[in-house]
């Protein structure tokens, strides 16, 4: 008879994050009868909709359990200037408390099931100390992609061993050359997190230095996606586990109206114009996007939603009126062909037939979704990786189709995209006999069979729970 185990899960409090540590939980549970899951749940003050959506997910099954942490007074952290650094400061101020929960797991001689593994996420790195300290081995969960996990790892060596200051590579220049990806990376897409100095020298250099101390490192991709980059870590690099694709669990929508809507259109004649949990545009692009949506003729479903004020962190809020952003009677023009909404269930709007293709931000979720799916993507990245996901997809993979690669909200400079350019993706997106859309249709179909018994990510997953025991 097989040993008990439990294993801490600690997700990042954003949300993206937490839903896909869910679905491992749930992926976990499902197929190992002698594992029990907790999962430690952090929240972020200012993201009302984040924390919502993570009380969701706490109803599923009798061997995975929640422990909620409060919500902590956001004025106490003055010095964040950006959601990141916030959530930062958030999981620090865990530390000690995750450390009194792992040291009850010890109090008492055989307590079981047995404290076998923590697995902590990308931004949770400070809890491998926790493990350290109480001779639990623990595992990173990365909810990004192979190729991403791996330009941090080159960048952290170039750093650390050669002396090279990283962010001055996105000055202008020839593309480089990079391990994980498998075409020369422009300067313009290495996104934000890596090329600012505040962000790298503070955060992103100090995970990946910890990444390199974790027993292993767990990714939500799968081998069929991304050979190259899961073949390009160096020898210092942790063993790396592909469990993908992990979809992140949506809140049920009963009755949902804009369900019932496409419920009566076409099979793949609907557009998705969807930019993410901190996806927004100030008024001139929205405008560009309303001109490109109603010139293609096609129909849509557009989640506009409007920029944050000032003490929000960076999370945007819905629009009470639609008309004071968006050009004159576009509206009543649209009426019957399109939906202008505020926060959309993704998941399901991407799995429903009538959908056709996908504007979107290029998020790593977003992106395993639409592939699971088999709706192409027309490529807009905003923040974070994304702009390299976008690279990725369209020069290498050959999975989307492009609006911009290297648009990024943080850029002062940032011109505007315009509705020529926007309209033309749109009908590169929404064409039936796209090479594109066949590519996506047998990533789809790769997709799938990574999860069932045999398939690449299943026995990556046996390889990752045999090595807790």
């Amino acid at each position: 008879m097989e040993e008990k185990v439990e294993v801490f899960f600690i997700p990042s409090p954003l949300m993206g994050h937490v839903g896909q540590m869910v679905q491992l939980a749930n992926l976990m549970v499902t197929r190992f009868h002698h594992l029990t899951i907790t999962i430690l749940v952090m929240h972020l003050p200012t993201d009302p909709i984040g924390t919502d959506y993570t009380n969701s997910l706490d109803d599923h099954h009798d061997r995975i359990k929640f422990i909620q942490f409060p919500p902590m007074d956001p004025d106490s952290f003055p010095d964040c200037p950006t959601v990141g650094f916030m959530a930062d400061a958030i999981i620090e101020r865990h530390k000690p408390i995750v450390g009194e929960l792992v040291a009850a797991r010890f109090n008492g001689s055989n307590r079981t099931p047995r404290l076998g593994a923590l697995v902590v996420d990308m931004f949770c790195t400070p809890m491998i100390d926790v493990g350290k300290e109480f001779g639990v081995p623990t595992y990173v969960f990365f909810t990004s992609n192979a190729a991403f996990l791996g330009i941090m790892l080159y960048f952290q060596t170039l750093e650390d061993e050669h002396g090279q200051e990283t962010p001055e590579l996105a000055n202008p220049g020839p593309p480089l050359i990079i391990p994980s990806y498998a075409e020369p990376v422009p300067p313009s897409v290495l996104p934000y997190v890596l090329s600012d100095q505040d962000t790298w020298y503070k955060r992103f250099i100090r995970y990946t230095r910890k990444y390199r101390e974790a027993k292993g490192i767990i990714v939500n991709t799968f081998r069929e996606l991304e050979p190259h980059a899961l073949l390009s870590y160096d020898d210092k690099t942790p063993p790396v586990y592909t469990v993908g694709p992990m979809l992140k669990p949506e809140k049920p929508t009963p009755n949902n109206e804009l369900l019932q809507w496409l419920d009566g259109q076409p099979k793949s004649s609907v557009l998705v114009l969807c930019f993410g949990s901190r996806g927004w545009f100030e008024q001139d692009q929205v405008k560009q996007i309303a001109i490109a949506i109603e010139r293609s003729g096609y129909r849509f479903v557009w989640s506009l939603r409007q920029p944050p004020t000032e003490n929000q962190k960076g999370f945007p809020r819905e629009y009470t009126d639609y008309n004071e952003v968006l050009p004159d009677g576009f509206l009543d023009r649209t009426a019957g062909k399109g939906k202008v909404v505020g926060w959309v269930p993704q998941t399901a709007l991407l799995a429903h037939v009538a959908v056709g293709g996908f504007v979107s931000h290029c998020g790593w979720n977003s992106i395993l979704e639409s592939l699971w799916y088999g709706v192409p993507i027309a490529t807009w990245p905003i923040y974070a990786e994304q702009q390299l996901d976008a690279h990725q997809l369209v020069k290498e993979l050959g999975l989307a189709v492009e609006i911009s690669l290297d648009y990024n909200q943080l850029n002062k400079n940032q011109r505007l995209v315009l509705a020529e350019e926007i309209e033309k993706g749109i009908r590169q997106v929404m064409d039936s006999n796209s090479e594109v859309r066949a590519k996506v249709a047998q990533m789809k179909a790769k997709s799938r069979m990574a999860l069932e018994e045999g398939g690449s990510s299943i026995n990556s997953l046996k390889d990752l729970v045999d090595d807790f025991m």
